[in-house]
Parts: C-alpha cells; structure tokens; sequence
C-alpha cells in the first residue's frame, strides 16, 4: 500500500503537512516489528518518538568532578528536565524556570522543509528560530512597540544563564539538502546544496537570534 503511486505522491508532498520523520523507517521495518519474538535493537530506540507533554522526563545524571577539592562532595548531581516544545506547552515553561542553571536548545535541521504539527503553514525552523529569539532575549528592533503577551524575555531570565544549541536529525538533513535546498525556506541563501555548507548557515541564522554580548555554544 505504502508503494502505491497515490500514496508516494502524498509522501513526496510532506513538506506541505505534519508527518513523523520516522515514518518511513517504520513501514520498511513494519514485518520485523510484528514479529513475535521482536526485541527493539539501538536504531529502533533511537528512531522511536514520545510526544513530551509537561515534565515528560527527568533524568539525575551524577559526574565525578574533573578536579575536587577537600570539601567537595565525590560527584556532583546534575538534574535534566526535558520539557515539551509544542506551542500548547509552552506556556508550562515558566514554572520550571526557577532554578536553571544551563538551558539545552534542541533544533531539528530537517525543519527548514517541514511545517509545524499545529500549523501546516507555519514553517519549523522559522518557528525555532523565534522561539530560540525569545529564550536568548534577541529583541526584534522594529517590533519593539507591538510585543506579544506572554511571551519569554530570555534576557531578563537568562542573562547569566549558558544555553547549548544543539541541531540534531543530521542525517535526515544531509539527504534532503540534495533534494530540496536550502534557498527555499532562507532566500538568501547562496550556497550549494552540500550538507556541511548549509549548516553554517544556519548555525548563523541562530547567531543572529543572540542580543550582543549573549554566547552560545552550537553543535550540529
């Protein structure tokens, strides 16, 4: 069924509409998923998605320190709360704001081609780059008079706070750049369509989201 050319033709067209990246992964592996004595190996794990509502997960992780001192405990205790990015959850975000000590940014660089599950019209990397804005404190000059309710002010929150921005899903990247460049969601973009090229973009495009003085460390 999922071979058939009314359904590959919607499949070439999901850029238009919502779909889990896995998606076609799953219907190759579907035989071996259905099999009785199926045990998940690492690809499936790391292929499979859980919808993050609220405090989905927190994780304790314990560090030995690099260097201790006399009346330093043997590890220290860093505790990750992985928070849900959809729009209707965001606005759960300031509860957990009290105590942050470093913030993780997570950014799929597929989503320069897809749309967002609560709006197909809505680009997913524009809305990551204005959502990275509002946690950095960048302040849209033009703009200044018609700020949005509720909206996060990274620079009063943040100021002193060290945010990570990592741009993961790579490899899905790197075989859509070939297909659909860059051009198309970033006009000016004047690159080619190679995988490494496209990404420095990028990495500035979020650089740009930053208020002066404000450093962010970025790994893709």
């Amino acid at each position: 069924l999922f071979k058939s050319e009314a359904i590959q033709n919607a499949f070439a067209r999901r850029d238009e509409f919502w779909l889990l990246d896995a998606c076609e992964y799953y219907v190759d592996n579907v035989t071996k998923f259905a099999a009785k004595d199926y045990t998940p190996d690492e690809k499936d794990m790391v292929m499979c998605r859980i919808r993050t509502t609220g405090k989905n997960l927190e994780t304790k992780l314990k560090v030995n320190y690099a260097k201790k001192g006399d009346n330093e405990p043997e590890q220290i205790t860093y505790e990750v709360v992985d928070v849900g990015g959809q729009r209707n959850e965001r606005k759960k975000w300031i509860k957990m704001f009290s105590d942050v000590k470093a913030i993780i940014f997570l950014v799929n660089l597929a989503g320069y081609n897809q749309v967002l599950y609560e709006d197909k019209d809505r680009n997913r990397m524009a809305e990551a780059l204005e959502v990275f804005g509002q946690i950095t404190g960048w302040r849209d000059e033009s703009k200044m008079g018609m700020q949005k309710k509720n909206v996060i002010h990274g620079v009063d929150i943040f100021k002193n706070v060290p945010i990570y921005l990592l741009l993961n899903k790579k490899d899905i990247f790197e075989n859509m750049i070939h297909k659909v460049g860059l051009d198309k969601t970033f006009p000016d973009y004047k690159g080619a369509n190679k995988c490494d090229q496209a990404v420095e973009f990028i990495k500035d495009k979020f650089k740009e989201k930053c208020p002066a003085g404000k450093e962010v460390k970025i790994w893709a």
